[in-house]
This record gives C-alpha cells, structure tokens and sequence, in this order.
C-alpha cells in the first residue's frame, strides 16, 4: 500500500512538472481553479432557484427581478475579472518576448563587433542558439566547426552540456520545456566521436553536470546513456594511468558518476556497461575498496562479471575495459 501511494505521488509530481514547463499552464491554472468554479456556481444557483423552469422549486420561491439583477451582476463581475486576469496574462507574455527580443538584439550587436571567422564569434553564435532554446540547430552547427577547429572543447562540452540536460536562460513559465529528443541523442553521439581529445596537458573537458552526478532532471534516452558512458570510457583510455592517478589511488572522476549509475540506472544494459568500466578501474587500482566500501562494491562487480559472461554489453565497451587493463597494468601505463 505504501508504494502504490508513493507511485501514485511520484506520478502526480512528474504531471505538475510537465503542466508547469507547459507554455499554456497559466491559462489553463486560471480556467480550471476561476472560470470553471464560477461558471459551476452560476449554473448551481440559477438551478436551485428555478430559473431555468425544471426543477421543483415553488413558484412562490422563484427569483425576484432584483435578485436576477443581482446574480446577473455577479457572474458579469466574475466574468470580467477572469477576463482582466487573461488580458494581464497576455501582456506579461508580450512583455517577456519584447525583453527577450531586446536581449538577443543586443547579443548580436555585441556578436558583430568580434572578429568575422574565429574561434571567438563561433563560440558567441553557439550559446545565443542554444540559450535560446534553438538546440538542433546548434548541434548541427557544432559538429562542423568543431571538426574544422573553429571551436574550442570547453564550449563544445559546454554546450553539449545544456542540450542533453535541457538548461534555458529564460526559466519563466511561457519559455515551456525546451528540450529535444533528436538534438539530445545527436549531442551525446558528436561527445562520444570527440572523447579521445577532450583532455591536455592538465585537465579534462566534458559536460559539467556529469562531473557531478549522473541523473538528470528529465530522463535521458536510451541511446544517449549508452554514448555518455562510451565518452568517459574513450576519454579515459586516451592518457595513461598516471595522468588520471597522480597519487595512485582511483580517479574521482568518472568513478562516482559510475558508481551512481551502476546502483541506480534504470536501464538494465546501461546500468551493466557502467558496472563493467567500474569492473576495470577496480582491477587497476587495488586500493579501490578504500574508495567504496565492499557492501556497495561487491554488488557492482557481480553485476560486472554476469554482463561480461553473458556478452549483454556492447562490444565496445568490453574492448574500451579490456584496453584500461592492459594500458593501466602497472604504474607507468604499460601493458603487463
């Protein structure tokens, strides 16, 4: 019974967010809890009155002129307040296009005094289009000038950062949810194909929000998942164990965004493939279980070593571990 009411409550959680990233919730808030309530009111007195003639009220109790008059002046005052408060709606909508129309008249302007073809206008281009919610367009724009290297990995990781977590500058409720299913599977898809060169001589580009932790607020698709984990695997395998572990111990990164994806992922093979690029650091590192304690370790590897055995991870996954082990044997990054 508890967890049905907890399904129940997490259900009616994911339909108020969904109805508060809809553009027309604010309308939609006022016709149901106004407009409708008021309308049902009316209908109720007028029908218990007799004004309509059917019901079995007595003539002698049927409504005044004076009482007609009055309850015609308020559903016409409801009426018009509920009208006021739709005509102060649309306006607040208006006023916000306007300042944001300001704001990226402004952005451009700005644009247009860096210099035509850098680097540094690409970069400007790319964040207007994605704050501003054009993220398609912007990813397919990425992936050329980020081939070409007309574009910087901090701002490419960046901006893959806020299609696949669906950020927006203008988080006011007529913005709606922004977010594209295409554009998230094609962001995740250009990171994987750039992993192996996200890193220089002392640090590591990939999108802030999985420096962090691994789920984010709307659930990602399947196929995104499966390219994030083969991003931390390729980049891992692009410098030597050294690099990642100057004082020996596991990196910490991407390691706690895997452990939380191996305990938590919903997805059976995405929580596997986790697991198994876990399975490999832990095999390199023999200080691991200082880092995670066996009761949360142990699990994680059984699940690691039954997705090995039974082929039910992708094939390159396995050979992305298979490389961490041999790469990272010893101290010096050769293969044992």
């Amino acid at each position: 019974m508890i967890l049905m009411h907890s399904r129940v409550g997490l259900h009616l959680n994911n339909v108020w967010k969904r109805a508060r990233r809809s553009r027309n919730w604010p309308y939609l808030a006022l016709l149901v809890f106004i407009v409708i309530p008021l309308l049902w009111i009316a209908y109720s007195m007028a029908v218990r009155s007799g004004m309509f003639g059917f019901s079995n009220v007595p003539s002698s109790n049927a409504p005044s002129s004076d009482q007609v008059k009055l309850f015609l002046t308020f559903i016409g005052g409801g009426l018009a307040t509920a009208a006021t408060l739709f005509a102060a709606l649309f306006t607040r909508e208006h006023n916000i296009r306007e300042r944001r129309r300001l704001r990226l008249e402004t952005v451009l302007k700005s644009l247009d005094c860096l210099p035509a073809e850098t680097p540094l206008r690409m970069a400007g281009v790319l964040s207007t289009m994605v704050l501003l919610g054009q993220h398609r367009i912007a990813i397919r724009v990425l992936e050329a000038v980020w081939k070409s290297g007309n574009v910087d990995d901090g701002t490419a990781t960046w901006l893959i950062g806020q299609v696949l977590t669906g950020d927006s500058t203008y988080g006011d409720p007529f913005d709606g949810d922004r977010t594209d299913e295409a554009a998230i599977n094609e962001a995740a898809a250009l990171l994987a194909d750039h992993a192996d060169q996200l890193t220089d001589k002392s640090m590591y580009y990939f999108p802030g929000h999985f420096l962090e932790q691994w789920r984010t607020e709307k659930e990602l698709p399947d196929i995104a998942k499966g390219n994030l984990l083969l991003a931390m695997g390729r980049i891992l395998v692009s410098r030597d164990k050294d690099w990642w572990s100057p004082s020996g111990g596991p990196p910490a990164w991407p390691t706690k965004v895997l452990v939380e994806c191996a305990e938590n992922e919903r997805v059976q093979s995405i929580r596997s493939s986790a697991a198994v690029l876990l399975g490999a650091l832990h095999d390199c590192f023999p200080d691991f279980q200082g880092y995670l304690c066996p009761d949360r370790l142990e699990p994680i590897l059984k699940q690691a070593a039954e997705a090995t055995a039974a082929h039910s991870v992708p094939g390159e996954c396995l050979s992305l571990t298979n490389r961490i082990r041999s790469d990272w044997g010893t101290p010096n990054g050769q293969e044992s």
